[in-house]
């Protein structure tokens, strides 16, 4: 596993100033002729927070153990906006760029991954407006905070998973991309996004937890609102898996790759 690490490292270190590259490009396309620039990467998260905070808060009363309706929602929405608009661009990411695949060769496993720079960029952003609405409130970090750095990992990784795996089937099977929307729909009610596990029962729960993103979007609120670690036996098992998951996509990737140009 630690030679497979090195070789994708080693592979995007070569073309690391191409890496760049990319997503400075994609940066620019996003917020070209964009009025609010950046704070567009606010605008989703915080509009659907609000819509949440009608609906399920005020209207139906979900349960969020004594937390701020705004806070609750606005803690799965940010990581759910970073996974669904990652996966909504590296779907069709590689035939959007057929000009360039059929041209020159280079790693294409660049063209997913510069696009989830991206939007892993405005999650930070994000993410930062929301411990300021979490001071707001009247919350204060501690020391568990710490762990947010392996939960923000284990997403990123989870997600550019996902994205090699779907983005190479989809130069074969164009199916894969008008799946997309149901695939990402069936993610959406799997994680709990705008409601928590601790509500679940058991045995649904337990299937829940197969979705590695409920796990991050969970283990966030227990950290920023509730004032409680981790389950660090589940870090761990995490950990293991989304790496384990990202090798084998890898090399799934590379094998496909080599008949991309002929496909696409």
């Amino acid at each position: 596993m630690t030679s497979d690490f090195k070789q994708l490292a080693l592979r995007l270190y070569k073309y690391r100033n191409l890496l760049l590259v990319f997503v400075w490009r994609e940066f620019i396309v996003r917020y070209k002729q964009a009025v609010l620039g950046v704070a567009w990467a606010l605008f989703q998260p915080l509009s659907m927070m609000m819509l949440f905070v009608v609906v399920f808060g005020l209207a139906l009363q979900i349960e969020t153990g004594g937390a701020p309706y705004p806070l609750f929602f606005l803690s799965g929405l940010i990581p759910w906006a970073f996974f669904s608009n990652s996966l909504n661009y590296s779907i069709p990411s590689l035939t959007n760029h057929y000009s360039l695949i059929t041209k020159i060769y280079f790693p294409r496993e660049i063209i997913p991954i510069s696009g989830i720079f991206v939007f892993f960029f405005d999650f930070l952003i994000s993410f930062l407006i929301y411990i300021l609405m979490f001071f707001l409130y009247g919350y204060h970090v501690d020391f568990y905070f710490f762990y947010l750095v392996p939960l923000f990992v284990i997403m990123f990784v989870y997600t550019l998973t996902l994205a090699l795996v779907l983005s190479s089937l989809n130069v074969y099977y164009r199916d894969v991309k008008m799946a997309s929307g149901f695939i990402v729909q069936v993610l959406f009610f799997i994680s709990p996004v705008f409601y928590t596990l601790k509500t679940v029962k058991n045995d649904y729960a337990y299937m829940i937890y197969l979705n590695p993103l409920s796990y991050v979007i969970e283990s966030i609120r227990d950290l920023t609102l509730y004032g409680s670690p981790p389950n660090l036996s589940l870090l761990m098992l995490y950990s293991v898996v989304v790496s384990g998951g990202l090798l084998l996509a890898w090399r799934l990737f590379v094998k496909m790759e080599g008949a991309f140009a002929d496909v696409i």
